[in-house]
């Protein structure tokens, strides 16, 4: 039998195939990332948008078949809080790095958090929450896991809630959102990360909280013009 030797290089060509045709993207979020529909009371059972309406779907079909998008999102995330309501296991802190390693190598995780930091329960503002996403994104470029180099981050801005939101949970929501962008843009920039304000092209809808259908279509075609240009993907 002959034996037929593979040169170094054929090798490392032959490797790198798989590995640098499909580009990897993390969606971590909350509710609004999930595909929560804006509901009329807590009596009301959640119901999700169909999986092909949802902001991270539409941003798959409009990036292509050559890029993995992956929907990280958990109803009630908050940044770095433990809710003691809903489960701790909601805090954003204690997932993260678990969906970097799962799905790595991973060449961009969006990041769009920080509704659930401003719930009565906790009475943050979103100067607070801003922190919290500084904290998530300094542990992503602190970890570095099957690959030379950590993920582009992209920080996503929520659609601020409206006064509808309910007041016993929401209390004055709107208020306390002000200036979330801007200071959303401050980390972006101390951190070296990208930023979109989803207040562009998103609102929420009759619950005060959660994004229209309609919203989720314009973020999904927002997001892959953005997503796009990072990763070198742009159509």
């Amino acid at each position: 039998m002959r034996v037929v030797h593979q040169s170094h290089d054929a090798r490392a060509g032959d490797a790198s195939i798989g590995r640098n045709l499909m580009k990897t993207i993390v969606c971590f979020g909350d509710s609004n990332t999930w595909g929560l529909m804006p509901y009329d009371h807590l009596a009301q059972e959640p119901e999700r948008f169909p999986r092909a309406q949802r902001w991270t779907s539409v941003m798959a079909r409009r990036l292509g078949q050559d890029v993995d998008v992956i929907a990280e999102g958990l109803s009630g995330r908050t940044t770095v809080f433990d809710d003691m309501i809903e489960g701790s296991f909601r805090n954003g802190s204690r997932a993260i790095l678990c969906a970097v390693e799962s799905h790595s190598p991973t060449d961009l995780i969006i990041i769009m958090l920080g509704t659930n930091d401003l719930k009565t329960q906790f009475g943050h503002t979103a100067y607070i929450s801003a922190r919290g996403i500084l904290t998530l994104i300094q542990m992503v470029q602190g970890h570095f896991v099957h690959s030379d180099s950590t993920p582009e981050i992209l920080i996503v801005t929520p659609a601020t809630a409206s006064e509808r939101a309910e007041i016993e949970m929401w209390g004055d929501i709107t208020r306390r959102s002000l200036h979330h962008a801007a200071y959303l843009a401050q980390v972006a920039e101390r951190t070296g990360c990208f930023h979109f304000d989803a207040n562009d092209v998103a609102a929420v809808g009759s619950d005060g909280v959660h994004l229209t259908r309609e919203s989720h279509e314009r973020l999904g075609i927002a997001l892959a013009a953005r997503a796009g240009e990072i990763i070198g993907m742009a159509r």
